[in-house]
């Protein structure tokens, strides 16, 4: 039983890779992105592209509430997704937050620039994402781990994340621009729009093979929910 659970949360600690890569866009491209080619004028006001960060707490504080009660509520009825599926719901909103940026990146206005709505949706999907993963796979390794490295579990964890930091980093620079050359703004859309496009796929595929393979984690699980 110890070993299949370790296993199982070896499997989480690795998706959480994928994910926290994806996330971890928006203190890069993302960033970017909104900076070159995102239509930030809002009601006659222009706010500026490190501002948008602001998004993700934002959604949070408004969302984690409503989904603390969801899954209780789902629970009861016999609804709630397991620990693996969340984690497969979570990457795959991940995946999909950079599809709404290539959707929106379909229809530019006249100067070639992306509408804000986008960017809003996609850091919504974003945020929706980590409350499904993030929560929960904290509360998995305290309950997978063998109790005697609990400790050892948990930063197994964090170094993950910290090596998705640098990944984020490697994935951003697939999109680099030359500033010191001149660029106009459909060119660098183009070069984003092929970034995320990519980060979409890999976000979707990774959270689609976690949910094919999520019966035979819950089931390396021995009981634990």
């Amino acid at each position: 039983v110890e070993f299949t659970r370790t296993l199982v949360l070896m499997v989480l600690i690795v998706s959480t890779i994928v994910f926290w890569s994806l996330f971890e866009q928006s203190a890069a491209s993302m960033t970017l992105f909104a900076d070159r080619v995102l239509d930030r004028d809002v009601f006659g006001a222009t706010i500026g592209a490190s501002q948008f960060a602001a998004l993700n707490p934002a959604f949070i504080m408004l969302l984690a509430v409503p989904f603390a009660l969801l899954w209780p509520w789902l629970d009861a009825r016999g609804l709630n997704p397991s620990t693996p599926v969340k984690f497969a719901i979570g990457t795959i909103l991940a995946g999909l937050g950079f599809g709404a940026l290539v959707l929106g990146a379909q229809f530019p206005n006249d100067i070639g620039k992306v509408a804000t709505l986008w960017f809003v949706l996609a850091y919504f999907c974003h945020s929706t994402g980590e409350l499904c993963l993030s929560p929960i796979g904290l509360s998995a390794v305290t309950k997978l781990s063998i109790p005697r490295v609990v400790g050892v579990s948990m930063g197994t964890w964090f170094v993950a994340t910290a090596l998705s930091e640098t990944l984020a980093t490697r994935l951003s620079k697939m999109a680099s621009i030359d500033t010191s050359a001149k660029s106009d703004v459909a060119a660098m859309l183009a070069t984003y729009t092929g970034l995320f496009e990519y980060l979409m796929t890999l976000g979707v595929g990774f959270g689609l093979f976690l949910l094919v393979i999520s019966p035979f984690l819950k089931r390396g699980m021995a009981g634990i929910r």
